[in-house]
Formats: C-alpha cells, sequence, structure tokens
C-alpha cells in the first residue's frame, strides 16, 4: 500500500527516505534562523539523529544542492552550507516545468502582465521607508546609465526586484523576480537589448515610481500594466520570432 491519491484521481509514489531527510533539514534552517555561510551538522552527526544509512543522506544533501539550498564543500571545514535562496534557481525550475508545458516566451510576459501591476499597487500601499529608500536608489542607478550601456539591462531589472521587494508579500516578491529572472536569462540568451527603448523604460520606470513614492495604488498598478503592455507590443513588433519561441530549461 503506502499510496496516496492526487486529486485527479492518480496514484502517486511514496515519499523517500532521502526527501523526508531533505525536508526536515529545511525545517531545521527555519526553526534555528540558520542564514547563509551557516553550516549544518557533519555527516556522522546526521547519520545518527536521522538513522539512515550515508546513501540515503548524501542523497537527500544533493536534493537540497540541486535546488540551491546549500552548497558542498569537500575537505577539512567543508559539509553543507547553507545557501541564501535564489530566484535564478526558482526561475530555473519554472523553465523546466513550462519547457515540458510548451509555454512561450509570449506567455511569459502575459504572466507578469497580471503579477507585476498588483506587485506595484502592494509596493505603493506599504510605505516601508526602507523600501522607499531602495527604490529611490534604483530609479537613480538606472537614470544614470547612459544611453546604449549594456549595463542598463541589469539597471532595469533592478528596478523591478525592488518594486517586488516592497510588496510584503513574500510569495509575490519570489515568484515576481524568479519570472524576471527567468525572462532576462531568455532575452540574453537571444542577444536582444533594450538600447532603442531604453529613454521610454526608464521614462515609465520613473512614472512608476513616483506612484509608489507617492503611495498612489491605482495608479501605480494602471502605469504598470500599460508599461507591461507596451514591452510586450514592442517585443511582438520587433522580435516576433522571439515572442513565439518555447521556453527552454535552462
Amino acid at each position: 500500500m503506502g499510496f496516496l491519491t492526487t486529486t485527479q484521481g492518480q496514484l502517486s509514489r511514496p515519499v523517500k527516505t532521502s526527501e523526508r531527510i531533505a525536508a526536515a533539514l529545511v525545517e531545521d534552517v527555519i526553526r534555528e534562523g540558520l542564514q547563509p555561510g551557516d553550516r549544518l551538522p557533519n555527516e556522522a552527526a546526521m547519520v545518527e539523529r536521522f538513522r539512515v544509512g550515508k546513501g540515503s543522506l548524501r542523497e537527500a544533501l544533493r536534493i537540497l544542492e540541486v535546488y540551491g539550498l546549500i552548497s558542498l564543500k569537500s575537505g577539512p571545514g567543508g559539509g553543507p552550507i547553507v545557501q541564501a535562496v535564489d530566484p535564478r534557481e526558482v526561475g530555473r525550475t519554472f523553465s523546466l516545468y513550462l519547457s515540458l508545458r510548451g509555454a512561450t516566451i509570449t506567455e511569459l510576459i502575459e504572466t507578469r502582465m497580471f503579477i507585476e501591476p498588483m506587485v506595484a499597487r502592494l509596493g505603493a500601499q506599504n510605505r516601508d521607508p526602507r523600501a522607499l529608500k531602495r527604490l529611490e536608489k534604483a530609479l537613480e542607478a538606472e537614470a544614470a546609465v547612459s544611453e546604449g550601456d549594456t549595463r542598463y539591462v541589469q539597471a532595469a531589472n533592478d528596478f523591478h526586484y525592488v518594486v517586488a521587494s516592497m510588496t510584503g508579500n513574500s510569495v509575490f516578491d519570489l515568484v515576481a523576480t524568479a519570472l524576471k529572472e527567468l525572462y532576462t536569462t531568455k532575452v540574453v540568451e537571444a542577444g536582444i537589448t533594450a538600447t532603442t527603448v531604453q529613454k521610454t523604460i526608464c521614462a515609465e520606470h520613473r512614472e512608476i515610481g513616483k506612484a509608489i513614492l507617492d503611495g498612489e495604488a491605482d495608479e501605480a498598478e494602471r502605469l504598470m500594466r500599460e508599461h507591461m503592455a507596451f514591452y510586450l507590443g514592442r517585443l511582438k513588433d520587433t522580435n516576433p520570432a522571439f515572442t513565439a519561441l518555447r521556453i527552454s530549461w535552462g
């Protein structure tokens, strides 16, 4: 027996020992408030604690490593070390499942068109002073990049990352940032630049930023929606083959 029935009526496999160990270690990180750079217990201690063989434990650690939650260092002073949650790893995981579903770049942007306006609204409503300062700095940094400078893509991305961090909602923050990371990866792979629309994007970011800084939630949401719609429309006009691409894993 040992099987569970899913909502689709299909049978799912039992949870493996290594997966149970991995889940327990994640709970340890959360409960103990471990930070990036902190070490997990050594192999001998974990084998004794979980009463499993080294093979199952090492498989559990590899699971966490694949998800970017730990790094494994060999030699003296090595072992499993906690890593910061990286939205790029979440984006890579998304890309695997999206590729299997045949999702396209257009669908990815359309999804961001629904998420990012709400992210902007929540950012305007939260009014966290430290977050507002980060937004001001991001806008200043973006405006300081010369037209045609390849660093503009990162500066523009930073604006979206900062806005996502202002929601007060960790799910919105992680999902919005992961989707943005995934999209940026595909843009870079395709060799697409923002030089021809840099002034427009920068100006729209300033307007969105001002609405957020002023606490104008409706305006921030509207402007972000228009911004995303403009960007998708522009891409479809100038790079139709790119927007029609199926998302690949990686």
